[in-house]
Parts: structure tokens; C-alpha cells; sequence
């Protein structure tokens, strides 16, 4: 730029103008190809969800086959991608009546609203024409504006891991207001932000007015999630801070959108007396300063008396006409909610009190100065050599015995959370690999060949029957599948069928898969131990040489019966 044109405010007005189109321009073209892409999706798990009654789930894998022939450069088609677009769309679908509802209430809300150029731009395409037209209502359009406005990716780790639509358009919607990246978004789900938004305790209702209150009660979560901090039994308030601070980053993306970090032991002086605040932020969103007093202990009623004055001292001394009051949050133990409720009760300054959730341990520089167990159990045997009594000598050989075992503790039991990741890493993996196997190497010989899905002895022809039998039971004591091969079809042998059946076990601290073609157990896992690819590899081979055995016995019987 010339400096006639540095110094020119038309120019740079105007520059400013191009500018501005431009990233309005990009910003419509990229969520015009993401709309595209997924009323794609949508489109192509309806007709998915519709021929999987008549066909069975067998004929995605020729589907996956032949589009990867047809369009050899585009991505996306696989087989498991294919089978997340039904999956994706029945879980809304089935829920469209609910998913519009909670779609309303997002629109009536204050901090959100469904772009109406997305809208716009979507009502343009004729794959959202069609499903707008059969479900005859408008709020369709824009349930699908504010689903395609996020990528594929992120859909996929949403609707995998959420269970109601209330909590998937959570997430999405959280996704848009932030901008969060897929590994971001997986974090605060695996966190659970949905059910500790907004859960804090607080007097916002009475000390805020009605807007500013509901903004607050949102901005909180109640408890907090500081797994980024390891901190030894007995802390001390300070280093809780200093650590805080260490990860300012990863503190500032847990306290959430709109923070802007001030300082810590900001210092307020009143009339000669020395108060330090352990940490000050500014909130843009509610235009007012938000005070974190940090305590490792249990709430005390002092401390909403100590964080009163601060509120107060704030509001008197740092914030500025326009600001808005200054909020003061109580991070500490919350055990007794009672108590807590009178302790805010009549303070009208916003006050509001969040649990946390942090690793205790020793840090790690003091860790790697201590001497081990086993090393101080050495040293103390070569200083003091103790007679032991019957009663302790057979103890001791019972903790020899235990230690000795080689068996990893329990760390984990059964719930309805482990039920899901066992179906979702392991059962739906290893079912995917046998089909393959199964497709490719054996269908051609067979007249038929169909999946059924068994839980505690009720069986689905779908996978979605399966998971939402599971989810409506809250628990199970195993799964199953049973590969049929019916009507062995080659010329010179009579015909005869064979099944492959695995069940996963679900007891209340592991799980075992057993084979039921030849009654051998295959895995034996504690819930809390990784379940890895090579162990689905190993298992499907497994299943498969026990298959082609029986096979091959029942061809030579039928060829000797000839």
C-alpha cells in the first residue's frame, strides 16, 4: 500500500468493505459444500434405513463395492461410513418430533439462533425440499439448518456418544457458538459438560435481572473438571492456584466462552487493608467481572461472607459505569447443598458455588525424590529382622500369594456407560470384520446368509433394535450374534447350513467372548482394559478357522453320503 493510501480513511474504509465480503463470501461457500455434503448423508442413510427391511444389512457391503468403483476419487463411501449415515439418521429421524422441540427452545433463547442463511441456503436444495414436504412443516428446515452446520466428523462422535436429542443438539449447538475443533468436542462430551452446565448453586435469580440471570446460571458448571491438574493430598490453596495458572489455556477452555483473564492475587485495598483476590476474570458475554475464590476443603459459610465483600469492593473500586455487577463464584467441596443454600440466601451480591473434580497425587519432582515401597521394605529388612508369630507368617504368605498372581485389580464394574463402549469398540467392530470375511469369502457359496443380534436371550434383526432393548433395560448379562449360512449350494454335494455364534459375557467386574461352535472362551478383560484392533484381528481369524472347520466337516460327510 502506497503511503497516499495509508494515510487515505476512504481507502481504508473501502479496503475494510472488500474485506468483509470476501470472508462472507467464504464463509457461505463452505457452509454451502457442508450442507451439500451432508443433506448427501441424510439423503443417503434415509434410503438406507428403507432397503435395510428388505434386503438385510448384507447388501451395504456390494454398496460400498460399487461406489468406490463408481467414483474411485471420492471419499466417504466405505462401508462403515455408509452404515454411520443410517445410523445417523435414524437417530434423529426417530426423533424428529423431539429434536424439533428442542430446536424451539434453542431459538427462543438469548445466546443462540439458527442462521437464517443457513436457512435460506438449505431451502434451496431438493433433497431438504423432499423430507421438508412429507413432514409438511417448516420447523424441518430448520432442525436440518442447524444440523448440517457443523462437519461430518463432528456428528459422528456426537451421535455415537450421546443418547438423547436434547443432549446431541447440545453439543452441536456448542460447537457452532465456539468453534470447536473434533478433539475439543470429544473432550467435553467424554467430560460430560451437558449434565454439569448450568448446575452450580447460586442466588442468581434474586440478585440479577431476569436475562443476565439465565446467561450466569449457564455460564457455571457445577462440578468443574480440572483432570489437567495433579496435585499432592494436601495442597494448599496457593499451588491450586498457581496451578491453575501453569494451564491457563486448558483452564480458560473449561471455564468456557467469554472469558478474558484479568489476574491472580489481584490486590483490592480498602481503607488501608490489603485484600488479595485469588483470581479475576472478565466475562464479554455478560459484560461484568467474575471473581474464582479457589478452597481445597468443604464449603464454610464464611467463605460467602469473605466473597460478598470482595463482589462488593469490585464493584466500588475496579469495575466502570457500563460494566455490569461483578459475580463472585465459590470453588470449594460441596457436600452439605443445604448449608449452602442459607449461606447465599440473603447476600445480594450474585454469588454461586461449583464443586470440582481434580487428580490427587504426590508431584511429580517430590515422587522422584522418594524412595519406592519395595525399596523401603528392602532397607527396613536389612535393619530390623522381626520373629513373626503364626498369625502373621500366614498372612504374609497370603499377600505373597496375592501380589504374585499376575492378575491386574478391578478398576472398573458394569454399568450401562461400559455396556455402550463394549457394543461400540468391540462388538460392532468384530461383527464388521466377520462380515467382511464372511461376504467375500463364503455368501457365494451359501443360498442365503443373515446377521440376528441377541441380548440376554431376545433377538433383533437390527443393531439398532439391540441398543435400544439395552437402553431400555439399562443393563444386560451378555450379547450375541449368530451369522446363519443357510443352503450350501454347490453341484456334487447335498445341501446342508452351518451358523457362527459368539457371545461377550458381562459379568459385574469383567467380560468374557466365547464361541459357541466350539465352546472356547477367547477373551477374558476387565472392563477398565483396553480393547485394541489387534485383539478384534485376532478374534475374528479365531471364529473364522472354527467355521471353516465345521464346514469342511460337513462337506466331506455329505460327499462321503453321495
Amino acid at each position: 500500500m502506497t503511503k497516499e493510501l495509508e494515510s487515505n480513511k476512504d481507502y481504508i474504509k473501502w479496503l475494510g468493505d472488500i474485506k468483509n465480503q470476501i470472508r462472507s463470501s467464504q464463509q457461505r461457500a463452505s457452509l454451502k459444500v457442508n450442507q451439500e455434503l451432508l443433506s448427501l448423508y441424510w439423503y443417503i442413510g434415509e434410503a438406507l434405513a428403507n432397503k435395510q427391511t428388505e434386503w438385510g444389512d448384507k447388501f451395504i457391503d456390494s454398496l460400498a463395492r460399487d461406489l468406490k468403483v463408481e467414483f474411485p476419487d471420492v471419499k466417504g463411501f466405505s462401508k462403515s461410513n455408509l452404515k454411520y449415515m443410517r445410523r445417523w439418521f435414524e437417530y434423529y429421524s426417530e426423533r424428529m418430533e423431539i429434536s424439533q422441540q428442542a430446536v424451539d427452545q434453542l431459538e427462543l433463547s438469548n445466546d443462540f439462533s439458527i442462521s437464517q442463511q443457513a436457512v435460506d441456503q438449505l431451502s434451496e436444495n431438493k433433497i431438504v425440499q423432499q423430507a421438508v414436504a412429507q413432514n409438511d412443516d417448516n420447523k424441518t428446515l430448520k432442525f436440518l439448518a442447524l444440523l448440517f452446520s457443523i462437519p461430518w466428523g463432528h456428528h459422528i462422535a456426537i451421535f455415537t456418544k450421546t443418547t438423547t436429542p436434547e443432549e446431541s443438539l447440545f453439543y452441536i449447538t456448542k460447537t457452532i457458538q465456539n468453534n470447536w475443533s473434533r478433539n475439543i468436542l470429544k473432550t467435553q462430551i467424554e467430560s460430560d459438560l451437558y449434565n454439569r452446565q448450568g448446575k452450580a448453586l447460586n442466588n442468581f435469580q434474586v440478585t440479577l435481572p431476569t436475562p443476565d440471570s439465565d446467561l450466569a446460571q449457564q455460564m457455571l458448571k457445577n462440578p468443574y473438571n480440572f483432570d489437567f491438574l495433579t496435585l499432592a493430598e494436601d495442597a494448599k490453596e496457593r499451588e491450586f492456584e498457581r496451578a491453575l495458572i501453569q494451564h491457563i489455556k486448558k483452564f480458560l477452555l473449561e471455564l468456557g466462552k467469554g472469558f478474558a483473564y484479568v489476574g491472580n492475587q489481584y490486590n483490592l485495598n480498602v481503607e488501608g487493608d490489603d485484600f488479595f483476590l485469588d483470581l479475576l476474570f472478565f466475562n464479554y458475554n455478560l459484560n461484568c467481572f467474575v471473581i474464582f475464590e479457589l478452597k481445597v476443603g468443604d464449603f464454610k459459610p464464611e467463605f460467602a461472607g469473605k466473597l460478598n465483600m470482595y463482589v462488593n469492593t469490585v464493584n466500588d473500586k475496579v469495575k466502570l459505569d457500563h460494566h455490569k455487577d461483578t459475580i463472585g463464584v465459590l470453588l470449594c467441596k460441596t457436600p452439605n447443598k443445604t448449608v449452602i443454600e442459607y449461606s447465599i440466601k440473603n447476600i445480594n451480591a450474585p454469588i454461586g458455588v461449583s464443586d470440582y473434580d481434580i487428580k490427587k497425587a504426590l508431584p511429580s519432582k517430590l515422587k522422584q525424590g522418594m524412595p519406592t515401597l519395595k525399596e523401603l521394605e528392602e532397607e527396613l529388612e536389612k535393619e530390623i529382622k522381626v520373629p513373626e508369630n503364626p498369625v502373621e507368617s500366614k498372612l504374609n504368605k497370603l499377600k505373597s500369594i496375592i501380589h504374585s498372581n499376575g492378575k491386574e485389580e478391578v478398576k472398573q464394574e458394569k454399568t450401562p456407560e461400559i455396556i455402550n463402549k463394549i457394543i461400540d469398540k468391540l462388538y460392532f467392530p468384530l461383527i464388521d470384520s466377520l462380515s467382511s470375511r464372511i461376504e467375500k469369502e463364503l455368501s457365494p457359496l451359501y443360498q442365503k446368509t443373515e446377521i440376528t443380534y441377541w441380548t440376554d436371550g431376545l433377538g433383533q434383526n437390527k443393531i439398532e433394535g439391540l441398543k435400544e432393548e439395552i437402553k431400555r433395560k439399562n443393563h444386560c448379562s451378555h450379547i450375541r450374534a449368530e451369522f446363519k449360512l443357510e443352503g450350501f449350494k454347490k453341484a456334487g454335494l447335498n445341501a446342508f447350513s452351518n451358523r457362527l455364534t459368539f457371545k461377550i459375557e458381562l459379568e459385574d467386574f469383567k467380560y468374557t467372548i466365547v464361541t459357541e461352535n466350539g465352546k472356547q472362551e477367547c477373551i477374558n478383560k476387565l472392563y477398565h482394559q483396553e480393547i485394541t484392533e489387534q485383539d478384534i484381528s485376532v478374534l475374528a481369524e479365531q471364529m473364522l478357522e472354527q467355521l471353516l472347520d465345521e464346514i469342511n466337516e460337513n462337506a466331506e460327510k455329505h460327499l462321503k453320503n453321495r
